[in-house]
């Protein structure tokens, strides 16, 4: 998985989206898919949208979780950073 710091840029950029928007949920171009390559696949980023209405092009945020989630051959996966197992 991705560095913590590459998802907690995304997470940051989508709280600032959320914060501005009026409505929700909210679906923007993927600003990081030529900066991140976790991202790369990702068309667009959406934010507080059901998994069951997303596409797999699609990173999603959840805001009550304040998770990122991707599909991943056709499962909806956390992005967990990839010092999770460091102790």
């Amino acid at each position: 998985m991705p560095p913590r710091t590459e998802i907690d840029k995304v997470i940051r950029w989508c709280r600032k989206k959320k914060a501005t928007a009026r409505t929700t949920p909210i679906i923007e171009i993927n600003p990081f898919s030529g900066k991140y390559g976790w991202m790369l696949a990702r068309i667009k980023i959406a934010i507080d949208l059901p998994l069951d209405d997303a596409t797999p092009d699609m990173a999603v945020y959840d805001s009550p979780t304040d998770a990122l989630y991707i599909n991943v051959s056709g499962q909806w996966i956390k992005v967990e950073p990839d010092d999770i197992f460091e102790v």
